[in-house]
């Protein structure tokens, strides 16, 4: 195949996964799909290898890829055109957790069975012990909603109401949640009449041998960077959850060491015994984010493809443990875990590839969801935001600031929609100052948000991190700051919460503030040029006290420096 064709039809195969994304942003029905973007598409050939990829959402590609496999595993020789399954549990199938559903629609060519369309997309509501299903102290999956094993929604065309009866009887937000499972639905289906057009213009054949040849190109080109890093054993590194949301004196430790050799890399984890909480992410979850991650380090111009998991090899703790855990134990934080995961991914790779690396990013976003009836409809609402901390600083430049790890890739909610969907009243959402570790490169700022709450009574879940193990710097930058949560600030009933809350019931006037915390630094902080962090004073984006006692940065009364004192001041603090 001549390079122009292998182009044309992959980037085809691009757009059509694109495609369906804005499809899917267009047909949603909650505020989760059409503002926050959690949903992702991928593409599978025949034999459930994954060909490309729309909006990347990176923990969820290894749930999509498990799912394909299988359904193919246990429907073989019954799959249909006009199929579609769905499948939403954590251990049948590999799903992150309960509330992403997944809809896989198989592809048909010239009556042969050629690929697979996947998609997941997260739900308001699946049933569960606390509204809006997430509950921050479960501790086993029964707790955690609905579960679907992999069954077909779709015979041959025709939708299975059966399953869709017992859909909408086990969520609080019936016209919601099955939404946005039509949503799934149809555009899969739309999905196929765009891949018969592909198939008609270039040839079956051809079409599948594009993608072959495109997996084979993506693991050359990252063998081939791979076998340029020293051989050798980095690590370990390690860091730490706060607690699981049920012994919240016990934090739990995840640790990852790299092992490369030759053209391969073998990425060693480890942690603690599996949690009573809902913090275990299991393997088929993470194996796929930490190829993505590997993919950003080493190929970040290649697409996401097969192809990256042939050279990359990932060992895991025995059954049992916090990255490997026993059903039934419960997994619908998984996201903190897969957070505190890449942080310790990230700090190996740092070390065998050095000036090439960010540091971590603050592994604290996090979700708020929130329920009750709306006093203008007396209808059950359920709304779900998930909000962010901020990025690593680079080698060469500051963290990005209000956005989320490498592997969470989700939207936040604007004010707006929040407030004419919902009865909240957002009173601040600013970046919280000094939030960034500190380093010769500034961690990027986490928000800080405020909602204040109108209905007559609301049940809140927060599923958060960091609060006591804030991101850690790198070559020799500070760590950033901690995340907090505070019920009813600067008032009488002020009271500090924990960062995993299940069922808190607020009443109408309460206020709810919540900062997160940043990224983590590059490098000493006394080697930042002076004149960056007057600006980041000036911007509000750092403390004078901060510019002072952590940069060494002395400032005049009309904030401009004082360079004999800097220079005096850094001079003690290098020695010191």
């Amino acid at each position: 195949m001549n390079a122009i064709d292998l182009e044309v039809i992959y980037q085809s195969t691009l757009q059509i996964a694109r495609e369906l994304t804005v499809n899917m942003l267009r047909t949603g029905y909650s505020t989760i799909i059409k503002e926050s973007q959690d949903f992702t598409f991928a593409i599978f050939d025949g034999e459930g290898r994954m060909v490309a990829q729309g909006i990347p959402q990176p923990l969820h590609i290894g749930p999509l890829a498990a799912q394909v496999k299988e359904i193919i595993r246990r429907y073989r020789g019954k799959i249909e055109p006009g199929d579609a399954f769905i499948v939403n549990h954590p251990y049948q199938a590999c799903q992150n957790h309960a509330t992403d559903v997944t809809v896989i629609s198989p592809v048909f060519a010239d009556s042969r069975l050629v690929g697979f369309i996947g998609n997941i997309a997260h739900k308001p509501d699946l049933g569960g012990k606390v509204p809006g299903t997430n509950s921050g102290d479960a501790t086993d999956l029964f707790q955690e909603g609905l579960l679907i094993p992999p069954l077909k929604i779709l015979r041959q065309g025709e939708l299975n109401t059966d399953l869709e009866a017992m859909i909408c009887a086990n969520t609080r937000t019936p016209e919601i949640t099955w939404g946005d499972v039509k949503a799934q639905v149809n555009t899969n289906t739309y999905g196929l009449g765009k891949f018969a057009e592909l198939f008609n213009k270039h040839g079956v054949d051809r079409v599948l041998a594009c993608w072959q040849r495109w997996m084979d190109i993506c693991e050359a080109e990252l063998r081939r960077e791979i076998a340029k890093v020293p051989d050798g054993r980095y690590g370990p590194e390690t860091d730490y959850l706060d607690d699981d949301g049920v012994d919240l004196a016990k934090p739990h430790r995840i640790s990852a060491s790299l092992e490369v050799k030759g053209d391969t890399l073998n990425f060693i984890l480890d942690s603690d015994a599996q949690a009573r909480g809902p913090i275990n992410l299991r393997p088929c979850v993470s194996r796929n984010f930490i190829e993505c991650l590997v993919k950003m380090i080493f190929i970040p111009k290649l697409p996401v493809n097969d192809g990256l998991s042939r050279p990359v090899r990932v060992t895991y703790p025995p059954e049992g443990s916090l990255l490997n855990p026993r059903f039934p134990a419960p997994v619908n934080m998984y996201v903190r875990p897969s957070q505190v995961t890449t942080s310790v991914i990230m700090r190996v790779l740092a070390r065998a590839l050095p000036g090439r690396v960010p540091a971590p990013g603050s592994a604290a976003g996090g979700s708020l969801s929130s329920a009750g009836r709306h006093p203008a409809s007396g209808r059950w609402y359920s709304q779900y935001e998930i909000l962010n901390g901020g990025t690593g600083a680079r080698p060469d430049g500051d963290g990005v600031s209000a956005m989320d790890e490498l592997v969470v890739n989700v939207m936040n909610t604007p004010v707006e929609a929040i407030e004419t969907e919902f009865p909240v009243r957002v009173e601040r959402y600013e970046l919280a100052r000094d939030s960034g570790g500190a380093g010769r490169f500034r961690g990027g700022l986490g928000v800080r948000r405020q909602w204040r709450m109108l209905a007559d009574e609301t049940s809140v879940n927060l599923r958060m991190d960091r609060f006591k193990f804030s991101s850690p710097g790198i070559f020799g930058a500070k760590p950033a700051q901690v995340s907090k949560a505070v019920l009813n600030p600067g008032d009488a009933k002020e009271r500090a919460l924990t960062s995993k809350i299940a069922g808190l019931r607020l009443h109408q006037g309460d206020l709810l503030s919540v900062e997160f915390a940043g990224g983590g630094g590059w490098g000493d902080p006394l080697e930042r040029d002076p004149e960056r962090v007057r600006e980041d004073v000036a911007r509000d984006y750092v403390s004078p006290a901060c510019a002072r006692d952590v940069y060494g940065v002395v400032l005049t009364p009309d904030r401009d420096i004082d360079v004999s004192a800097t220079a005096q001041l850094r001079r003690e603090k290098s020695s010191s």
